[in-house]
């Protein structure tokens, strides 16, 4: 959505060039005034392949790859593969989900200390309404 065109294009032009973005929605005509990745010929096309052909595109080396379903479609193998994951999702729900997702990924040592590497941080932006949050 909003957020998420902001982002992808944000992480991409910082040098993020292989990221794996999850948008289970369809691109609608309200969605032209501030989602710039989108124009009126993607209306009815899948958000997350729309953005990523984008941006693909558009910035040398990027390799933005679509995942058209719900982030509870995927498994903990598919985000524990990441460094760091960044949402900017508009439904509370889907943000706890991937809270706790990440919070199972965490792996403790007999001694009770986190085994290196699988604390993924996890970035989480989100809006509702005239309201947002970091």
């Amino acid at each position: 959505g909003g957020l998420g065109c902001e982002l992808l294009k944000d992480l991409t032009l910082l040098g993020f060039l292989n990221i794996d973005v999850i948008d289970m929605d369809t691109i609608e005509v309200t969605n032209l005034n501030r989602q710039f990745l989108f124009r009126a010929k993607d209306v009815g096309s899948s958000k997350a392949e729309t953005a990523a052909r984008f941006v693909n595109e558009r910035v040398k080396g990027a390799k933005v790859t679509p995942h058209f379903c719900k982030i509870q479609d995927k498994d903990a193998e598919f985000f524990g593969q990441f460094q760091i994951i960044v949402l900017g999702l508009d439904s509370l729900e889907a943000r706890r989900w991937m809270n706790d997702m990440v919070c199972s990924l965490i792996q403790y040592e007999e001694g009770g200390s986190v085994v290196a590497g699988s604390n993924i941080p996890m970035v989480d932006g989100g809006t509702e309404g005239m309201a947002g949050h970091v």
